[in-house]
């Protein structure tokens, strides 16, 4: 509750305790950030989906005069080879839709397994497609252990972040001429 006080201002009348929307340390501490992060997550999930999905959605915001294609939506959302051309994966795949965080998450965490598992670096010098079959054709039995790395890792990560990386790369090893790695023992 406020008044007016001499200076033409308003000030709170003493003995109330404001509740409304300038008690901020009170609600602060009253949100449910998680809930809140979640249903962020889905708004922007669901505006990205529409937005990416053309027909009506395009319609609408063309109509609206806004002008966000799909080189917007790419910029957000990238297509991922959830069987890495660099271990034989081949161009043309099925990619799995990934936002560019989790994209870029995902790489590192696959990285970082086959780097731990004693495998050549992943990209640039030294780390590209040619030198990964080198590698494999040097190392006999070592494609299907990184093949069972990057299945791990796959289900790992869709397991916390939500994705549904492995049900492409289920597909891409069925189509593949890179077998599926042999089930440990």
């Amino acid at each position: 509750m406020f008044e007016p006080g001499e200076d033409g201002k308003l000030h709170p009348v003493p003995g109330w305790r404001t509740t409304g929307p300038f008690a901020v340390d009170d609600w602060l501490q009253r949100f449910d950030w998680d809930g809140v992060a979640q249903d962020l997550a889905g708004i922007t999930t669901g505006a990205l989906t529409f937005l990416g999905g053309g027909g009506l959605g395009t319609e609408v915001l063309n109509g609206l005069g806004y002008r966000i294609g799909p080189g917007f939506i790419r910029g957000i959302i990238e297509g991922h080879h959830a069987l890495p051309k660099f271990m034989g994966g081949p161009n043309k795949q099925e990619l799995a839709a990934l936002f560019q965080s989790l994209h870029r998450e995902f790489h590192v965490e696959l990285s970082a397994a086959l780097r731990k598992a004693g495998f050549p670096r992943v990209g640039g010098r030294g780390g590209g497609a040619n030198d990964w079959a080198d590698f494999f054709e040097k190392n006999i039995g070592k494609r299907d252990e990184a093949l069972q790395i990057l299945q791990d890792v796959t289900r790992s990560f869709d397991k916390q972040r939500g994705t549904k990386i492995s049900k492409y790369l289920d597909a891409a090893l069925t189509q593949s001429k890179t077998p599926p790695p042999t089930p440990p023992q």
